[in-house]
């Protein structure tokens, strides 16, 4: 039991639960007649105006606001009043979309422990690889030396001395244990990304770049293993909160179900089967 309300997801369940039953309560007690104007609202009325337009509003652009903010509360009040917002897929989605950011509020508030994000860490491990390291040799065919680099690279594959048919260029021929974000400062990302799918110890072609047309011949190829924790620990942050927040929607959202009854209606059976099993 205690090890379970240590879990996060939990704590933002109960959260969500709580501020959604608050919210509920709140709203009930509201008088429609009644809209107030108040130093919390001035204030956010004011920030907002400062973080568009990036200076504080004088007095008469605070009015205007507030007169606004009256018509348009009078406004949607009124629209309520006359269930407009009903079957409306705009109205729908706006709201969804309030729900979702809420829900994605929650769930950036609890920051993880480092406990928590190592365990992560260990989990998902392979999506924190190094880049392999390479041995290999390449030869540069130039555009704008010949009429047609690609067909003089793809002939150069089945010569006898392919290394001795290329063109001059100043960055290295040759690469020995170099990783593939050293060769993709040199020759590009295009280049680089291309290696990993070429076969060892032969000769392979033509890859492109940005200098023209290159063969390469990968001699080996090494993966360079995982970064540690520590090296990936923003990245691993960063990945940690964006699946929490999908899992955590993903369970308000169960949670919610619980409420409703989904009648399925439809003439095809396998979709009726389908939605049946699910819901």
């Amino acid at each position: 039991m205690k090890k379970i309300l240590k879990e996060p997801l939990v704590h933002f369940l109960l959260i969500g639960a709580l501020l959604f039953l608050v919210y509920g309560m709140v709203n009930t007690e509201k008088d429609e007649t009644e809209i107030a104007i108040d130093n919390n609202l001035i204030n956010e009325l004011a920030a907002k105006w400062e973080l568009k337009r990036s200076r504080q509003p004088t007095l008469a652009e605070i009015n205007g606001m507030v007169e606004k903010y009256i018509e348009q509360e009078i406004l949607y009040r009124e629209a309520l009043a006359m269930n407009l917002d009903h079957n409306d897929e705009i109205v729908k989605r706006r709201l969804a979309q309030k729900m979702e950011f809420i829900s994605d509020g929650l769930a950036e508030s609890l920051q993880p422990t480092e406990e928590v994000l190592k365990d992560y860490y260990e989990k998902h491990r392979e999506n924190y690889p190094k880049d392999p390291i390479y041995t290999l040799q390449q030869v540069y065919f130039s555009n704008d030396k010949r009429t047609d680099a690609v067909a003089d690279a793809t002939n150069a594959l089945i010569a006898q001395s392919p290394e001795s048919l290329g063109d001059n260029i100043s960055l290295p021929n040759q690469y020995t244990d170099a990783s593939a974000f050293l060769i993709a400062r040199d020759y590009g990302s295009a280049f680089a990304n291309s290696l990993d799918a070429l076969e060892t110890g032969k000769w392979s072609g033509p890859i492109t770049s940005g200098f023209g047309v290159h063969i390469v011949n990968v001699q080996e190829k090494k993966a360079a293993g995982y970064y540690t924790f520590k090296e990936v620990l923003e990245k691993v942050t960063i990945d940690y909160n964006f699946d929490a927040s999908n899992t955590f929607k993903t369970e308000l959202i169960n949670t919610f179900l619980k409420n409703y009854s989904i009648l399925v209606d439809v003439s095809d059976a396998t979709l009726k089967k389908s939605l049946d099993e699910k819901y």
